[in-house]
């Protein structure tokens, strides 16, 4: 006995030795083997990083676990994150792959999963991996030659915490799923079972056209389906849905075709009063539901029966949302919105979808005892969008305010609208606009709006934007936002084709206001507008859209920028092409004026550039350095001037995000006048005192400036040029760097007595009496630290021509010694005389 049971539990240890390391025998084999095969079948790189097996965890069913599985993405999406999944695994029945016959696959758990799905432009889908294959599908004559089946034979199915995206360029739609949870139970080795499912969604977004249909909707599904699993028919049992709040049950079955899908299918929501719709509204809008009075009757269902084989082959659908006699009351408010009637369907009696037609029947409701009304009608969507629809009455806004909480938001104005449109896609395609029935306006007056997050508020006084086919005219609009104020009046043609076909926008605008404090619109997230001395916030950058073309003319009597205050503003702009070209465009600053014309252009999204012209009169250059970081760049000796200079100036350059200039792309070139520029404090001049050891260096008066300049890539050329400085005519000349490295000469005369000490150090000597000389000032080094040095040719010239005068004087004393020791003598002065009678004789 003793025997039996030692070989008897040595046989035990064996199976589970040898099932604990059978797996690992062959991991690596497999999991290599698998990665080689799946990455050539695919356009895309599948990864993974960890593969295990395992025969304890589920005996006796074979578990395979992935851990890190991620999918990337080739072009057209190279380097996008396909699928990413936490782990992944199943479990294989392993007597099963023993036999060879079939697989079963008993088990399915995926934790953790984010998939990104993507339609481009183009209409190419990223999950389309599989490569199509021209070669036939191969002929199975050769029953050993066929690999074993896998057979679904599954217990559970089960995700947790899963992540979907998907986005369509085509479509312009966004959706998304966030915490979705899903677990499937049923016997599907059983011809007939009931399926158990159990799912919920934490986040449900729907965006399309921009517009936010649903955000962070949440959905819970607990239902029972009856599976005919021989004949693929799924019918739903005992089930409940809850949609965002909205108790809903389903009903029918689903059977599922060789081409497509049968089914007969009802949702409806289980409870019938008006209240249940409400609990679509996100709750931060609806933050006392549970407090509120409400009344009337809701109908929300929605059907689809019969066959779906493709997009031309549709069940008969219907969605029906109807509203009767509703009221909404806050508890602590004094008024309600009463007489709500609804009546939206949108129905297809099967096939096509252009057979689809969306009706908003009646929207109606009153507020105050002044009563809304709106009805839409679409037809034939896909071919020919057919539409007629009318909004009539008026909201008066602060009557809403006593109706719905708002939150210290501050909000009044009445809105008053009467318009009508009835027309088709096809004459807003071909510009067939009077055929389009569109006419009415819509007014605002007295509008207020202020907010803890906006206190300074906007005001608009009026405004009256009146409809007709062709343009929107906006007749009045005299608005304020804080101190400043804004004025427009114009047209605006093609907004039909702007709103329905992505058209272009065209229109011209007049623009007249009396000051626009922009330091206080650009605080505007603050809570209270800019002191004096506070700095601006950094700009972002700004796009301007491509399908939008605008003539406008601007008149803004002042602007207060950081601490520029620019007055009599005047010009015209053309927004076109993703551009803004100025045209004219005068303003009075910095105790002058400048013109100027050019373009912002953001064709380019990514390095958007100007590009100008400037005529420049009069400006202070003192202020204009203080005001302009491009003046400090290039003419750091600005900050230390006093003056009024002039300059005509072209340049062009690339923004960065914050809408300066990328210095080392910045290309242009003018010239700079002034009559007279004081200098002082330089460091330049300072170096200069020094050197020449002459204080009165360290202020200079420049008269009669006149500069020729470029700039390639940021970097400075000053062409040769005469300036009267120190009482002087000199001649200046060089180069500066884009890290302000400076390589200027100064040839300038410099008095004997200045240079002597200079000359002194050469070797050379030179009378403090006598002429300037004229010498050669090499400037290098940076504004901040200069580096002077006088010529050293220059200097041994002169130290020359010095030593050649003092020979020539001394010569010349010599010779004047000698002469008059001869005139002394007698006879020579006699001869002196005579020939100078024979002289005079020879010419009467």
């Amino acid at each position: 006995m003793k025997k039996f049971l030692k070989i008897f539990f040595g046989v035990l240890a064996g199976i589970f030795l040898l099932l604990l390391i059978l797996p690992f025998l062959f991991k690596g084999k497999i999991e290599t083997k698998v990665k080689e095969i799946i990455n050539e079948e695919v356009h895309a790189t599948v990864s993974w990083d960890k593969f295990s097996l395992s025969l304890i965890r589920n005996f006796p069913n074979l578990r395979l676990g992935l851990d890190g599985l991620t999918i990337i993405n080739d072009a057209p999406f190279e380097g996008d994150t396909l699928v990413h999944v936490g782990s992944f695994s199943l479990a294989v029945d392993v007597m099963s792959a023993i036999r060879g016959d079939a697989i079963d696959i008993r088990s399915v758990l995926v934790n953790k999963p984010t998939i990104n799905l993507k339609v481009n432009s183009d209409s190419i889908a990223n999950w389309d991996i599989v490569p199509e294959s021209d070669a036939p599908a191969p002929v199975a004559d050769d029953e050993d030659a066929e690999m074993p089946a896998f057979s679904i034979q599954l217990q559970s199915f089960e995700i947790r915490d899963a992540a979907l995206s998907y986005s369509d360029a085509t479509m312009n739609l966004k959706t998304s799923l966030k915490g979705f949870n899903s677990r499937v139970r049923g016997d599907f080795t059983e011809s007939h079972t009931t399926i158990n499912l159990v799912s919920n969604v934490e986040a449900f977004d729907l965006e399309m056209d921009n517009i936010r249909y649903l955000n962070k909707a949440t959905i819970d599904l607990r239902a029972d389906v009856a599976a005919d699993l021989e004949n693929m028919v799924f019918t739903f049992e005992d089930n409940e849905l809850i949609f965002s709040r909205i108790p809903l049950f389903m009903e029918g079955y689903v059977a599922m075709l060789d081409e497509g899908y049968d089914m007969d299918l009802r949702m409806a929501a289980r409870q019938t009063e008006f209240r249940t719709l409400l609990a679509l509204v996100p709750e931060v809008f609806m933050q006392d539901l549970e407090g509120l009075h409400t009344e009337g009757s809701l109908t929300l269902e929605a059907t689809a029966k019969g066959k779906y084989i493709d997009e031309d082959n549709l069940p008969a659908f219907n969605v029906l949302l109807d509203v009767k006699n509703g009221m909404i009351q806050y508890p602590d408010l004094p008024k309600s919105i009463n007489n709500i009637q609804i009546f939206f369907q949108v129905d297809n009696p099967g096939g096509s979808m252009d057979n689809t037609i969306a009706e908003i029947r009646t929207f109606h409701f009153e507020l105050d005892n002044n009563p809304f009304d709106a009805n839409l009608h679409i037809s034939t969507p896909i071919s020919n969008a057919v539409f007629k629809g009318a909004m009539i009455g008026s909201i008066d806004l602060a009557s809403l305010s006593d109706a719905i909480p708002m939150d210290s938001i501050d909000l009044k104005g009445l809105i008053t609208s009467d318009l009508t449109l009835d027309g088709d896609y096809n004459m807003i395609e071909n510009e067939q606009y009077e055929d389009i029935k569109a006419n009415g306006n819509v007014t605002l007056t007295n509008f207020e709006f202020r907010s803890p997050d906006f206190p300074m508020g906007v005001t608009i006084s009026e405004a009256d934007l009146f409809f007709s086919p062709r343009y929107l005219e906006l007749r009045s609009f005299a608005s304020r936002v804080g101190e400043s104020d804004f004025g427009l009046t114009g047209r605006l043609e093609n907004y039909l084709a702007f709103a329905l076909k992505d058209g272009t926008l065209k229109g011209r605008l007049d623009h007249v206001s009396q000051f626009i404090n922009t330091n206080e619109l650009m605080a505007l997230a603050g809570d209270e507008p800019l002191d004096a001395d506070q700095e601006v916030e950094p700009l972002q950058k700004v796009l301007i859209p491509g399908n939008i073309e605008f003539n406008m003319s601007t008149r803004i009597d002042r602007i207060l920028y950081d601490r520029l205050d620019l007055t009599n503003t005047t010009g015209n702009l053309l927004i076109k092409d993703s551009r803004v070209v100025m045209n004219a465009l005068r303003t009075h600053l910095l105790n002058g004026n400048m013109v100027m014309n050019g373009e912002y252009n953001t064709q380019d999204t990514i390095r958007p550039f100007v590009d100008f012209d400037l005529a420049i009169n009069s400006f202070d250059i003192n202020m204009a350095a203080h005001s302009f970081s491009m003046v400090e760049s290039f003419l750091p000796v600005a900050k230390n001037a006093q003056g009024q200079v002039s300059s005509s100036f072209k340049f062009n350059t690339i923004l960065g995000d914050d809408m300066s200039p990328l210095l080392n792309t910045f290309n242009g070139g003018g010239n700079l006048r002034s009559n007279n520029i004081e200098v002082s404090g330089s460091k330049v001049q300072d170096a200069m005192a020094t050197m020449l050891r002459d204080e009165k260096y360290k202020v200079a008066n420049a008269r009669n400036v006149r500069v020729n300049f470029t700039i390639e890539n940021g970097n400075l050329t000053v062409e040769p040029f005469d300036v009267e400085v120190f009482g002087k005519s000199v001649n200046i000349a060089g180069t500066q760097s884009l890290d302000q490295q400076m390589d200027f000469t100064m040839r300038m005369p410099v008095s004997r007595s200045e240079i002597s000490n200079v000359a002194g150090l050469l070797g050379g000597n030179i009378s403090s009496s006598g002429g300037d000389v004229m010498l050669g000032i090499n400037i290098t080094g940076t504004p901040s630290d200069p580096k002077l040095a006088i010529n050293a040719d220059d200097l041994q010239r002169a130290v020359r021509d010095e030593v050649r005068r003092e020979v020539e004087r001394a010569a010349e004393r010599v010779i004047e010694q000698g002469v008059e020791e001869i005139l002394k003598d007698e006879n020579v002065q006699e001869k002196i005389e005579d020939a100078g009678r024979r002289l005079r004789d020879r010419f009467r």
